[in-house]
């Protein structure tokens, strides 16, 4: 593969500064706040998601007891017309009987929904209780969230503006290998896990660490200066020293 002496340096410097930036980025990745922030966003969400469901049991209570209440208005009514009835039927025995029979089924019924009432109220100051711990807990993630994020910025910041400057040096040297051999280069560099470069070295790929056989090893010098490969198929530098 032809190639100028510029070029081979320039692909050289170039897969050091292509792994020097997936080193980066891998630290940027291995960054304990992301974890940390990672888990307190989970931890939000649950919480956030218990206190939707708190709400609508306390908004169900509510409309309970509202119900409950409307309830137990009627039967207040139904109370006073029955005793009303009683005092105005001067002492008709059948219409006392049968009032007083409907007074018992009333009271009856108004202590069942006061005792419905008490329960769904103290239900409701159990879920009132736990809604200042749950903005308690949120507001304590919220802390540590932002002061995670900020070391986060401070640590991760100076990585990425490290990586910034090697993505541009990485830009000028693309312009020196040039779009041919940066086309063969990128294709490897996708499939090898970022390590598309390797060097003819005593008859073996320093990179894959395999040992050529020596009519490949000829056809490899001959291709002096950049050649592939035969076992890893990763561009090989083959230095001056082993031109054929």
């Amino acid at each position: 593969m032809q190639a100028t002496s510029d070029q081979i340096i320039g692909l050289t410097k170039l897969q050091h500064v292509d792994l020097s930036i997936a080193q980066l980025e891998r630290r940027i990745d291995a960054l304990p706040q992301k974890q940390g922030i990672a888990e307190a966003r989970e931890k939000r969400s649950a919480i956030q998601q218990k206190r939707r469901a708190l709400l609508g049991a306390r908004k169900d209570a509510e409309t309970q007891i509202a119900s409950l209440r409307e309830q137990e208005q009627a039967q207040a009514e139904k109370l006073e017309a029955a005793q009303r009835a009683i005092e105005e039927a001067a002492g008709d025995y059948r219409v006392a009987t049968a009032r007083s029979a409907e007074l018992e089924e009333i009271s009856q019924r108004q202590a069942e929904i006061a005792d419905q009432i008490a329960s769904i109220a103290a239900r409701l100051a159990d879920i009132e209780g736990m809604e200042p711990q749950i903005d308690a807990m949120l507001s304590r993630l919220d802390e540590r969230e932002a002061a995670l994020v900020e070391e986060y910025r401070r640590e991760g910041g100076a990585l990425l503006a490290k990586i910034g400057e090697l993505k541009g040096e990485r830009a000028q040297l693309v312009e020196t290998v040039g779009a041919d051999i940066m086309a063969v280069y990128d294709r490897i560099a996708r499939a090898k896990q970022g390590v598309a470069l390797a060097h003819l070295v005593d008859g073996a790929c320093n990179t894959c660490r395999t040992k050529i056989d020596p009519s490949k090893v000829l056809v490899l010098r001959s291709e002096y200066p950049l050649s592939q490969c035969p076992h890893c198929g990763r561009l090989m530098v083959v230095d001056k020293r082993y031109a054929g």
